[in-house]
C-alpha cells in the first residue's frame, strides 16, 4: 500500500498518479467492508442454526423466536451485502473469502427454510403427540 497523498513511491521511485491512487484506495475500502459485513452475516447465520437446535430443548421453545429473528436478520444482511458489493470488480483475494462468507451464510439460509419451517414443526406435532 502506498499512501495517496506521495508524489513518489518510496519503494521503486516511480511517480504516483493521484486519481488512480485514490480509486484504488476506495475500492480497498469497499473490499475490507465486504469482508467485515459477510463475516458478520456468515456469524448471524450459524447462530440461527444454534437457535433452532436449541430450540429442541423441551423447555426452551421461546428460543424459537431467536431462530425466526435471525433468519430474518440473514436474509436482510445477505440482500445488504448484494447491493453494496455483489458489482464490486477486484481480483482481490479478500473479496473472494468474502464473497465465500456470503455464499455459506446463503446456503446456511436455503437450508434453515425446510428445517426451521418443515421439519421442526413436525417434529414438535409428533413429540406432542407421542408425549401426551
Amino acid at each position: 500500500m502506498v499512501n495517496e497523498s506521495m508524489q513518489k513511491c518510496p519503494f521503486c521511485d516511480s511517480s504516483i498518479d493521484h486519481g488512480a491512487a485514490i480509486a484504488a484506495a476506495e475500492v480497498q475500502d469497499k473490499v475490507n467492508q465486504s469482508c467485515s459485513d459477510a463475516s458478520f452475516a456468515r456469524t448471524a447465520a450459524v447462530a440461527m442454526w444454534v437457535f433452532l437446535g436449541l430450540s429442541f430443548i423441551p423447555f426452551l421453545p421461546v428460543v424459537y423466536w431467536g431462530f425466526l429473528f435471525t433468519f430474518l436478520a440473514v436474509v436482510v444482511l445477505l440482500v445488504r451485502w448484494q447491493v453494496n458489493f455483489g458489482r464490486l470488480i477486484t481480483v482481490d483475494p479478500d473479496y473472494a473469502r468474502a464473497k465465500r462468507s456470503r455464499n455459506l451464510a446463503l446456503g446456511l439460509w436455503l437450508v434453515a427454510i425446510p428445517a426451521g419451517f418443515i421439519v421442526r414443526p413436525l417434529i414438535e406435532v409428533i413429540l406432542q403427540s407421542l408425549l401426551g
